[in-house]
């Protein structure tokens, strides 16, 4: 994918809009710190209002403290907020309007020449101000597609760089994503995707998109973000360093996810992709035969990778592979004869104890398999 432009992490503004979230000004500046030493390109810091004290002293810092080079403001197409965010001089400007009929009469109470009006006269003014416009349409995969066409090609004639595709309630998938973005490739502008988890699709609606052709998709930590939350940075990120090309710094993952999930109140799930502490635990018999010769076999990447490390329990799921592998690895050998038998002991006591055996516990098993041989061939 070498059209990709990178990442927009949003957890600055979309991941402080969960509910019980408030980030202190300590808090964004450590996770800003963490984001550019992960190498994401573009770090959304927060929504320009002059009702947000704290944002002037945020912007400052995220660059001279936490280095942020590429930072974006998200604002509203509403005057007061527009000049409350060229003040701050962002390197982005992520102007938002909503485009859905449903959205344009509830929220904005206009019609939609009104808003065609409102992008063109927004999107001028800050052209002539900030380096980078980008245009986010709220709930465009609810508009309808005439008038969606409309808005960008307004937005372009603007001067607008990016066109940000809000899938606002989360009703997109990775089909529908994708056959929008190769549709909307025909604009001379980039393209960019904000997806939402309402039906758990955010990440490979975000991955899709991208593969369809957008240059760039938005990304929180932990999927932070209203309701179900957003496409996972650890998740997207994941997938274009681990299995694609792009610089991202894995082994820092974890580290980030446990800062944003500590300042969130948010935990993290065991087998949570890329940063849960057991995604490398394996222990049925078939995989840890195939993991102990070849790890590959089971494995799409490296636990190190991701700074994790490979746990292989023989447990209730062992078979006589696993068997001769958990011996091997003891420095025991048995004959063929004895494996199944030892494989039905071992997984009836793990059953009886309620989980895996220690060490001196298989050697006592093995001891014990030996003397009942012996007490079975004398009879």
């Amino acid at each position: 994918m070498e059209h990709v432009k990178g990442l927009v992490d949003s957890t600055l503004r979309e991941g402080s809009q969960t509910v019980g979230v408030a980030f202190t000004l300590e808090q964004k500046l450590a996770i800003a710190e963490y984001l550019v030493r992960v190498g994401i390109e573009e770090v959304e810091v927060g929504i320009a209002s002059p009702l947000d004290r704290k944002l002037p002293a945020l912007v400052a810092r995220c660059r001279e403290e936490a280095g942020v080079s590429r930072l974006s403001l998200w604002c509203r197409c509403q005057e007061d907020d527009l000049a409350c965010a060229l003040r701050l001089a962002p390197d982005v400007l992520s102007l938002s309007v909503p485009i859905s009929d449903l959205h344009i009469g509830v929220k904005l109470g206009l019609d939609r020449t009104a808003v065609v009006k409102m992008v063109a006269k927004t999107v001028a003014r800050a052209r002539a101000a900030v380096p980078y416009v980008s245009l986010g349409l709220e709930d465009a995969t609810r508009a309808e597609p005439g008038f969606l066409r409309e808005i960008i090609a307004v937005a372009c004639a603007n001067g607008a760089d990016r066109i940000r595709i809000a899938d606002t309630v989360g009703i997109a998938t990775p089909g529908s994503i994708a056959a929008l973005v190769r549709e909307l490739r025909t604009f001379k502008v980039e393209i960019g995707v904000h997806m939402h988890n309402d039906f758990g699709m955010a990440t490979a609606n975000g991955i899709a998109a991208l593969e369809a052709g957008a240059h760039w998709a938005d990304v929180t930590v932990l999927g932070l973000g209203e309701r179900a939350g957003n496409s996972r940075l650890e998740e997207v990120a994941g997938y274009l360093a681990l299995q694609g090309a792009r610089p991202y710094d894995t082994t820092l993952f974890r580290s980030l996810a446990l800062l944003a999930g500590e300042c969130a109140g948010r935990s993290i799930a065991p087998h949570h992709p890329v940063v849960g502490a057991e995604i490398f635990a394996c222990e049925t018999g078939l995989h840890l035969a195939g993991l102990a010769r070849n790890p590959t076999t089971y494995e799409p990447y490296a636990p190190s990778l991701v700074g994790a490390e490979r746990k292989l329990i023989y447990g209730t799921k062992i078979g006589r592979r696993g068997m001769v592998e958990r011996l091997r690895q003891l420095g025991v050998q048995v004959q063929e004869a004895q494996v199944g038998r030892l494989a039905d002991s071992f997984r009836s006591q793990c059953r009886a104890l309620g989980r895996p055996l220690h060490d001196p516990e298989v050697l006592r098993l093995v001891a014990e398999q030996e003397a009942w041989s012996v007490r079975s061939v004398l009879g």
